[in-house]
């Protein structure tokens, strides 16, 4: 324990003495937790003591991890995780602004747009996490304010039944074929930001034409994109499209009967954002918590649940990358208006 400080350990003695007889640290937990101790931004959030998620990237299960690991590290401080669709999130958070309230400490989902209007409003805090240095080259520096930053990597494809599908589609352009009429379940751009980055690139790469064919197929449409593994795994519908890759490998690994097809036509990659509200009632806690999404203990927890991770050194579930398979992610300047143009489109042609 040569790395601890006296002053540290004097400090902190009472909380790590009494996690050390509870059995909660050993080896490196210690150390992680003495290290943890001496950050200065973690002292300043355990003064505010709390804080307050409002997430719609990642489902339930991984946001409750990622929770939970964060109150492990940081221990002093209550998280309060509010996980619905990006767009409810969102709203929420928008009524709290209108109405002068600040509940709101740090904002997950996976809608560019709406970080684009928050900034516009001057409603977002700048905050350079420091340890964003380990994601992957590609996804750094998205706002050169340092407004919002990645939160999460999501790739949308093609769910199906297995014991109800010989052969799944493998193409987005197999879903408008008349055998899966009236047998897809779908997510809804209006709710879902990875919903609404499929709108966009199916838009980008067979234009109306393939929204309204896809609403004349009758599907089903949720709200979010973890709608359609619901609706597969309840038997209501055997196809999901716009449908989550990474927690679709999730309910497989658990045993439900659930599978994903890669389309050849393009597996399409979403970022998931995150941002800290100007009014945030706990900032060094949200600090605290975007600089923890970039840490190893929060990436080991997206590699077990089959997601995309956010460091260069943790390596994905099942020896998967981004190499080794395709897939599109939507680019450009005039993003946020393609988002709200596809959504009008959607409720036009597909509702």
């Amino acid at each position: 324990m040569t790395d601890i400080s006296r002053r540290g350990l004097l400090k902190t003695g009472g909380l790590v003495g009494t996690a050390l007889l509870s059995g909660g640290l050993a080896g490196t937990g210690f150390a992680r937790l003495a290290a943890a101790q001496d950050d200065p931004l973690y002292a300043a959030a355990r003064k505010e003591g709390a804080l307050t998620l409002y997430w719609g990237s990642y489902e339930q299960q991984t946001m409750e991890a990622i929770r939970d690991a964060f109150k492990a590290k940081y221990p002093g401080i209550e998280v309060q995780l509010l996980r619905q669709a990006s767009q409810t999130v969102y709203t929420r958070l928008r009524l709290e602004l209108q109405n002068g309230v600040a509940e709101c400490d740090s904002l997950g989902t996976t809608n560019l747009l709406h970080y684009t209007e928050l900034k516009k409003i001057g409603a977002l805090a700048a905050y350079d996490p420091p340890d964003a240095v380990n994601l992957p080259a590609a996804f750094k520096g998205l706002d050169k304010d340092a407004m919002y930053h990645v939160g999460a990597i999501s790739l949308t494809s093609i769910n199906y039944a297995p014991g109800k599908v010989s052969a799944p589609p493998t193409s987005w352009m197999a879903l408008l074929e008349d055998q899966w009429k009236g047998k897809i379940t779908t997510g809804s751009p209006a709710f879902s930001g990875d919903v609404a980055s499929w709108v966009v690139a199916i838009r980008r790469k067979y234009g109306d034409d393939y929204l309204r064919r896809f609403g004349q197929q009758k599907p089903k449409v949720g709200q979010s994109n973890v709608d359609t593994v619901t609706d597969i795994l309840a038997g209501e519908r055997v196809v999901g499209s716009g449908a989550p890759f990474s927690y679709t490998l999730t309910q497989k690994a658990a045993g439900n009967p659930i599978d994903v097809s890669v389309p050849t036509d393009d597996a399409i990659l979403n970022l998931g954002l995150t941002g800290i509200p100007a009014k945030a009632p706990h900032p060094n806690a949200a600090r605290l918590f975007t600089n923890f999404l970039y840490s190893k203990e929060v990436s080991d927890i997206l590699s077990r649940n089959f997601w995309p991770t956010l460091r260069t050194d943790v390596a994905w579930a099942e020896g998967r990358s981004l190499d080794q398979m395709k897939w599109f992610r939507n680019t450009g300047d005039d993003l946020a208006a393609e988002v709200a143009e596809g959504i009008a489109k959607w409720k036009e042609l597909v509702r």
